[in-house]
């Protein structure tokens, strides 16, 4: 049985033939014979002219992404990601829901390589694309600074990238000459990043074992089969008695939830209204809201030097008083200021 299973997730207006040369060199390496491979398929197209069908959002694409790894490769017990372009947004998005479900499938996923991915957007063509192809879900999300994007990757950083002890680990790598996706923003902000010959669809067309593309995700896997094996960790559940100082940051963001009005986006804006303006000028701009949360409570463990947490507590009691769910989230949020 193969000990790590890549899988493959292509671009925009692609399909998973890009790969098929990708699993051929897997497949004649020695080095690589416990790695297997697979190749997630899902909808991409300028418009759908069906009647009964449409472009799948990136919501839709990561939730399938999630089934296949759950469902279709229930039995693989390491995965690494290898993207292309889009493939990499529709990958970050699937770690930032799965980070915001608790999802144990997370703990499979070892690595994610991405090629050539958008993460800052990309300007090419943009007026026209705006116009031409203002009806298509994801093109909306490959335009430049994209709220839902930007929110998925802070996730990724400050929850897998910028922990301790990371059990994932994040490449990005951008094509020297891609006028498609700048190298600025294939790296974006992720630290574990490179430069690789080729434009946005030379990067993934190795001809040959040597074709440094293949190299970069060659030594990854090597990388990934020499760590020992790690064991996985299975959140702590909330004690008898509910200490906040118990609860993980998605029962923290259940508890929040709970507080009256969290779910409107003017009543958070009138929450992060009071909180300092270091702080208020890092917080996500309105999203999906439990991946909103979450990403707040990084940013407010960011800043607990300016006692970030017990401001946001503060907020929320002047905005809601005497309410017993603010009074229980209260002791939790101050306790981030302490680390």
């Amino acid at each position: 049985m193969a000990t790590t299973t890549v899988v493959f997730v292509h671009g925009f207006l692609s399909s998973d033939e890009v790969w098929s040369a990708w699993r051929d060199l897997i497949r004649r390496d020695p080095a690589l014979a416990d790695v297997e491979t697979h190749a997630f398929r899902y909808a991409t197209s300028l418009l759908s002219v069906h009647p009964l069908r449409q472009v799948p959002t990136f919501d839709e694409v990561a939730d399938g992404l999630r089934t296949f790894l759950r469902h279709d490769l229930a039995g693989c017990p390491r995965l690494a990601l290898v993207t292309h372009s889009q493939g990499g947004l529709v990958a970050q998005r699937a770690l930032a829901r799965m980070l915001t479900d608790d999802d144990p499938d997370l703990a499979r996923i070892r690595l994610l390589l991405m090629y050539a991915c958008p993460t800052a957007g990309s300007d090419l063509g943009l007026p026209a694309r705006r116009v031409l192809l203002r009806a298509n879900l994801q093109e909306r999300e490959l335009r430049p600074l994209n709220a839902a994007v930007l929110d998925a990757q802070r996730a990724v950083l400050h929850r897998i990238v910028h922990v301790p002890e990371p059990s994932m680990r994040v490449l990005a790598f951008a094509g020297e000459s891609d006028a498609v996706v700048s190298p600025a923003s294939a790296r974006s902000v992720f630290p574990d990043t490179g430069v690789l010959p080729g434009d946005h669809f030379g990067i993934v067309r190795p001809d040959s074992p040597r074709h440094r593309s293949y190299v970069v995700l060659r030594q990854a896997l090597l990388h990934l089969a020499a760590e020992p094996p790690r064991a996985t960790v299975v959140p702590a559940p909330r004690t008898a008695t509910g200490s906040p100082s118990s609860l993980n940051d998605g029962e923290l963001v259940d508890l929040l939830l709970e507080v009256p009005g969290m779910t409107d986006p003017a009543f958070r804006a009138q929450a992060y209204a009071r909180l300092p303006p270091r702080v208020r000028e890092q917080l996500s701009r309105p999203g999906p809201v439990r991946l909103e949360l979450l990403a707040a409570l990084d940013t407010l463990r960011d800043y607990r030097h300016l006692a970030a947490g017990r401001a946001f507590a503060d907020a929320l009691a002047a905005l809601v008083p005497e309410h017993p769910v603010v009074a229980e989230v209260r002791e939790r949020l101050v306790a981030l200021d302490a680390g």
